[in-house]
């Protein structure tokens, strides 16, 4: 190894092992990408499309890539479905079974810090995004609703593993007013959620590469091995996934 690439994985590795958070333990973190090789296409642009994602089982859930031109199947079913309640969070909904150890740590360690967490929206069948949307058009109107909804099939949400998250206390919808980009509540998740296997899918500033509007409190897990290599390498999480998503198991 280099002495840059030994020196980029130390720092990796302090930032996965940093001290002081409840449930932060060490994980073991994915390397960083070789340099990305002639063989590997472009990002392909955003577009309103239907093309079916490639990893679309259930079993890759870290890997699916999802867009305005990717979607999942219409039957594709989350499996393992419980109430985000067994996390010890506010809120209602419900996530994947494999989430709730990693979402207890996030709401433990937030709630700690003096930001309680709730949890405004979790899983949703096509049927369910399907009407959010058409929600979303009757409020905002059809263009701007393409900039922050997800058309169905084309919703992370869908994947049982996606929550948009608040502040506890809050009245108002986390995206409401800019909510919770504007709250202590969003800053520490921002600086924290990675290391419980949260990755924020929309960052300010990435429009034009996530392909939705800038959304503090959607919230995707992906793990914590996976959170820590997106966060080490800068990158909104589907330019990580187009160029790591084989990598993946």
């Amino acid at each position: 190894m280099r002495p840059a690439g030994a020196l980029r994985a130390l720092l990796l590795a302090l930032l996965v092992l940093a001290p002081g958070l409840p449930g932060a333990s060490p994980v073991r973190a994915i390397a960083p990408p070789a340099p990305a090789g002639p063989e590997l296409a472009p990002l392909p642009p955003c577009r309103y499309l239907d093309e079916m994602t490639r990893f679309r089982e259930p079993s890759d859930w870290a890997r699916t890539m999802l867009d305005t031109r990717l979607r999942l199947p219409r039957d594709y079913r989350a499996p393992g479905l419980v109430s985000v309640t067994r996390a010890g969070i506010a809120g209602s909904g419900k996530v994947r079974q494999l989430v709730i150890p990693d979402l207890t740590a996030l709401a433990r360690a937030a709630r700690k810090a003096g930001f309680p967490l709730q949890v405004r929206s979790a899983w949703r069948s096509w049927e369910t995004q399907e009407a959010v949307f058409a929600g979303w058009v009757r409020k905002s109107g059809y263009r701007e609703a393409l900039r922050y909804s997800a058309r169905p099939g084309h919703s992370e949400h869908q994947l049982g593993t996606t929550l948009d998250l608040g502040p506890a206390a809050a009245s108002r919808d986390p995206w409401e007013d800019g909510g919770m980009d504007r709250t202590p509540t969003g800053r520490w998740m921002r600086a924290n959620a990675w290391r419980f296997g949260w990755v924020m899918s929309y960052p300010k500033g990435e429009e034009d590469r996530s392909c939705y509007g800038y959304e503090a409190w959607h919230w995707r897990y992906v793990g914590r091995e996976t959170a820590a290599a997106v966060r080490e390498s800068g990158l909104p999480l589907r330019v990580w996934l187009w160029r790591n998503s084989e990598r993946l198991p």
